[in-house]
């Protein structure tokens, strides 16, 4: 660490609130001097409202090309970078310009598949990666592996990357402890096929008779929009911005995320803090740690969804409140101080 303390620049991809959230407890610990963030434009599906504040500031890559990237960096002259990935040639640019001299880190999100693009990944590392990146930092266990065979380990690698804002949510279970429970099974993400959406829609209207007390509401919007589920049960709630989000969450019987995919998935993470009892298919990398099978809900195959819905919909509500308390206790474990305490020590090391 310099005399004047940290000055920590992030090269990432699309702004998220709960990243901020970790950026502005970075930017107040006493051995950080400043927090830059060089960011992708607002994805229109996410249309989320962000600015700088006086623990970080923002800048839009779409403001700069590399020549003027590489003038802002000079100017903060950065005692280390975090990078998103490898995919945008700037931001691989400026890493390489920077990885002999200070800590440079890669952020990824992505299982080991196996894939051929990923053994080749894996294979070429010590020229590629390492002529970029000297150390990793991932979400979770599911990561790890494909960190590892980029050759990551030890000191170099470390794990919770993405981390919930506990802040709204925190407020939300102590909502949750007054307010009666409706028979409202909640979705929120973004409308796209991999997220099983359609899936999700198909077997709540099969079960729909047999529980018809029950109601799927939706919230996000995306590509499946305009052909979105219409069923007398279903309601679709279009995009909120997260201060909009609580009167759906506060009587909400549970949460339930079918993805196919899904690297990680702070929402989750988000709605276990909330005290709500999950649904989610073991594709979705952040049940590895805040869902327990049996104990704060229920993980399955994507094929077994309307199977995974029919044990939910069975529950009473004496063990849907167990399950509730379950999810807050494991979604407080991981908050935006641990991030900041991770990341310090990885480029401390």
């Amino acid at each position: 660490m310099s005399a004047q303390g940290h000055r920590v620049v992030f090269l990432y991809s699309e702004l998220a609130g709960y990243f901020l959230a970790c950026a502005e407890a970075l930017g107040q610990h006493p051995d950080v001097a400043s927090v830059d963030i060089v960011h992708w434009p607002i994805h229109p599906e996410a249309p989320f409202q962000y600015s700088s504040t006086n623990h970080y500031t923002l800048h839009p890559k779409e403001k700069h090309d590399r020549q003027s990237l590489a003038q802002l960096l000079a100017q903060i002259n950065p005692t280390a970078l975090v990078c998103s990935g490898w995919m945008d040639s700037d931001y691989n640019a400026l890493a390489k310009a920077h990885c002999h001299r200070i800590p440079v880190v890669l952020t990824l999100d992505n299982w080991w598949t196996g894939s051929l693009k990923q053994r080749l990944a894996a294979l070429t590392a010590p020229w590629f990666i390492h002529r970029r990146f000297n150390r990793a930092w991932v979400p979770g266990a599911p990561q790890v592996p494909f960190a590892q065979k980029l050759g990551f380990s030890g000191n170099s690698l470390a794990t919770g990357f993405y981390c919930a804002d506990p802040r709204p949510f925190q407020a939300i279970y102590e909502k949750r402890k007054s307010t009666p429970t409706a028979k409202k099974l909640l979705y929120v993400g973004r409308y796209l096929e991999i997220k099983g959406l359609r899936e999700l829609w198909a077997a709540f209207a099969k079960l729909s008779d047999e529980f018809p007390e029950w109601e799927l509401h939706c919230v996000g919007t995306g590509e499946l929009w305009a052909c979105r589920a219409i069923h007398p049960k279903i309601i679709h709630h279009g995009f909120k911005q997260p201060r909009e989000l609580a009167p759906h969450l506060v009587d909400a019987a549970c949460f339930v995320m079918p993805s196919r995919k899904e690297p990680w998935g702070v929402v989750l993470h988000e709605m276990a803090i909330s005290g709500l009892p999950l649904v989610a298919s073991n594709r979705v990398g952040s049940a590895s740690q805040f869902l327990k099978h049996g104990k704060n809900g229920i993980t399955f195959e994507p094929y077994a969804l309307k199977e995974g819905l029919n044990t939910l919909l069975s529950k009473d509500a004496s063990r849907l409140k167990i399950e509730s308390d379950a999810s807050h206790k494991l979604g407080i474990q991981q908050t935006p101080v641990d991030w900041r305490l991770t990341l310090l020590s990885l480029i401390e090391a």
